[in-house]
C-alpha cells in the first residue's frame, strides 16, 4: 500500500493551535479552520495515493487525467487548449504535460482536419494500450478507496463538495 504523507501538523496539534489562537483572539472560526485544513490534508493524501498507483506506469495524476480527457472524446482527439481549459492549467503547464505524453509516445500532434492552422492531440497505439492496461487497475483501486462509504454517504459528500466548489468559484 501507499505510504501516507505526514502533514506538518497532526490534526490534534492543529486543533490545539486553533484553540490557542482562539483564546488569544476570541471569535476565531474554529470549525471553519478545522474543516479547511482537514480538506487540504485529505487532498494531499489522495494525491499521494493516486500518484503511487500510477508511478509503475510512469504516470502521475496530471498525465493520467490528460490521457483520460483525450480518451473520453468520441474521436480520441482534443486541442491543446482543451487540455488547458478542462484541467484548469496554464498554457505553459498544459504544454509541459503534452510534451511529456508525446515524448513517451502516448499521444501525437496532428493537423486539425477542420483548420490547418490548428493542431490536435490524438492517442497513439501505445497510448491506447497503456489506457487499456491502467484503467482496470485504477477502477479497482477507486472502488476499494470508497468501499467504506455507503451510496448515500458518497452522494452526500459529492453534494457537499459541489457546494464548496460553487462557493469558491462564485
Amino acid at each position: 500500500m501507499t505510504e501516507p504523507i505526514t502533514p506538518c501538523l497532526s490534526l490534534a496539534n492543529l486543533e490545539d493551535a486553533v484553540d490557542r489562537i482562539a483564546r488569544k483572539m476570541p471569535g476565531s472560526p474554529r470549525e471553519e479552520v478545522i474543516l479547511t485544513r482537514l480538506h487540504f490534508y485529505t487532498q494531499l493524501q489522495l494525491d499521494a495515493w493516486f500518484n503511487a498507483s500510477l508511478k509503475p506506469y510512469e504516470l502521475n495524476e496530471t498525465t493520467w487525467m490528460a490521457l483520460m480527457l483525450i480518451y473520453s472524446r468520441p474521436d480520441e482527439r482534443v486541442s491543446p487548449s482543451d487540455i488547458s481549459s478542462a484541467m484548469a492549467f496554464s498554457r505553459t503547464n498544459a504544454t509541459r504535460v503534452v510534451d511529456e505524453l508525446e515524448k513517451k509516445g502516448w499521444i501525437q500532434r496532428l493537423p486539425s482536419p477542420s483548420d490547418r492552422r490548428k493542431t490536435e492531440l490524438a492517442l497513439t497505439g501505445n497510448g491506447l494500450e497503456l489506457i487499456r492496461q491502467v484503467l482496470p487497475v485504477q477502477r479497482a483501486r477507486l472502488k476499494e478507496l470508497w468501499q467504506d462509504f455507503s451510496p448515500d454517504e458518497r452522494r452526500q459528500l459529492e453534494t457537499l463538495e459541489r457546494k464548496l466548489l460553487a462557493r469558491l468559484t462564485g
